[in-house]
C-alpha cells in the first residue's frame, strides 16, 4: 500500500521493463491462486521497486489487501527480447550442460544478485550452483539446451 488513492508498491524483476509509465491489462493472481483480470498503471518508485495504481483499488486498506498476490503480464504485453536476453520463465527447465557436454541437470532457480545471478540447477541427486556472467553462456536456447563454461559451475557437497 502506498498513498492515500490506494496506490500499490510492487518489486519489479527487470528494473529497465519498458512497462513502467504505460498502462496495460494484467491478471492479479491471490496467495491461493485465484486469478483477476485487472487494468494497471506503473510508474517508478526507488529502486527496484515500482508503484501501480489498479483500477477499482481507490484507498489504502483496498491495496493493504493485496498484499502477497502477485501481478501476472500476457505474453503480448511484454516487449520482445533483445539479443543475448532471455526471459526467465522461458530458461526454467531447461537442461544445462557444461562445455564439456556433461550434462548438470535443469535449471531450477534464478537468485538475482549484484553483478551476476546465480542459477540453480537440479541434477541427479546434486545441486550445482552456476555464476553466471554472459560471458560463461557458450550457447542459450530456451526449453531446450543451455551450455556453460565450467569455470562458471560451483558443485556442492553432498549432504551424505
Amino acid at each position: 500500500m502506498f498513498g492515500l488513492r490506494g496506490d500499490v508498491r510492487m518489486y519489479l524483476y527487470n528494473s529497465g521493463s519498458e512497462l513502467v509509465g504505460q498502462e496495460f491489462d494484467a491478471w492479479l493472481v491471490s496467495p491461493t491462486g485465484e486469478r483477476s483480470d485487472v487494468r494497471i498503471w506503473l510508474r517508478r518508485g526507488s529502486g527496484r521497486r515500482i508503484l501501480g495504481k489498479l483500477d477499482g483499488v481507490d484507498t489504502p486498506e483496498a491495496a493493504r489487501d493485496l498484499k502477497d498476490y502477485e501481478l501476472v503480464v500476457a505474453n503480448e504485453e511484454l516487449p520482445p527480447e533483445q539479443e543475448g536476453e532471455w526471459y526467465q520463465r522461458d530458461l526454467l527447465q531447461t537442461p544445462v550442460f557444461d562445455e564439456h557436454d556433461t550434462a548438470l541437470g535443469e535449471l531450477a532457480s534464478i537468485v538475482e544478485g549484484p553483478g551476476m545471478d546465480t542459477w540453480v540447477v537440479q541434477g541427479s541427486g546434486e545441486e550445482v550452483w552456476i555464476h553466471v556472467r554472459l560471458d560463461d553462456l557458450i550457447s542459450v536456447e530456451p526449453g531446450v539446451r543451455i551450455v556453460v563454461r565450467q569455470a562458471a559451475v560451483l558443485r556442492l557437497p553432498s549432504a551424505e
